[in-house]
């Protein structure tokens, strides 16, 4: 059954989510996303959180001239998450750990040996052309999307994690993997096997340019469509999940009080 925007608004309703939903697109700018903002220079793709909540749609364009002192078009991390660099710098196992020979040191990963293991795990992507987006999920370009990110405090993302797991009896559907903010949002997807849906938005390098309390869930295009598709009878129509967010509107008002 085709997604359809009233589906796509009855889970927001049911959840109370007002958060952007976000699509990764692969698919050439144009009018059906406008407005748009282009990547430039080392920019972070989440420091353009603020635009998506405006509606608008970043454009993510192949970086063949750029090094990593000098992007043009977005952060190397980024043009290697969405398959514009097909390889890694060779001093990239230090920059993840002890920045021997790399431009810096994270200290993500107990060694070098451990990070490069990491990097040779990551896939690289195959995007179709030159250009890749990030924005507000348009159902009008659902054959271009790769991946569906929703941003959701705790509670929330609670209750997505559990209608992403609600067609099954696995306890393993959701991940929390290492990796990039944006690595999260399409290649761990796809190179988990596309079978699970990932917990977003744990890169603490991103972390700064979204508000505190939101994590995300990352999910494929097939996966949304079923959560979507949530019967009438699910928790979301449960008491429960109704008196939780209750609670918590209660507890809210109860702080903006004594603040005023």
């Amino acid at each position: 059954m085709p997604i359809t925007q009233q589906a796509v608004e009855r889970l927001l309703e049911k959840l109370r989510l007002t958060t952007p939903v976000i699509a990764v697109y692969d698919a050439e700018p144009g009018p059906a996303f406008e407005p748009m903002v282009r990547s430039a220079g080392g920019a972070c793709c989440f420091a353009y959180y603020h635009k998506w909540v405006n509606g608008e749609t970043l454009v993510i364009q192949r970086d063949d001239r750029g090094t990593f002192g000098k992007p043009a078009y977005g952060c190397m991390g980024l043009q290697s998450a969405l398959g514009f660099r097909r390889s890694y710098a060779p001093w990239m196992a230090n920059f993840l750990t002890d920045g021997n020979g790399a431009p810096m040191g994270e200290g993500l990963k107990a060694t070098p040996a451990l990070a490069q293991e990491f990097i040779d795990r990551a896939k690289p992507m195959d995007p179709a052309g030159d250009y890749m987006l990030m924005g507000p999920l348009k159902l009008s370009e659902w054959p271009s999307v790769r991946s569906v990110t929703l941003f959701a405090d705790p509670d929330r993302l609670s209750a997505l994690m559990t209608l992403a797991s609600y067609y099954s009896s696995s306890p393993q559907e959701i991940l929390a993997p290492f990796s990039s903010g944006c690595g999260l949002m399409w290649r761990e997807l796809i190179n988990l096997g596309g079978g699970h849906a990932l917990i977003g938005c744990t890169d603490i390098a991103m972390r700064r340019y979204i508000p505190r309390e939101l994590l995300a869930l990352c999910v494929t295009p097939d996966r949304f469509e079923q959560m979507v598709q949530f019967p009438d009878n699910s928790f979301l129509d449960k008491e429960w999940w109704n008196a939780l967010l209750e609670s918590r509107q209660r507890e809210d008002q109860k702080t903006r009080s004594a603040v005023d």
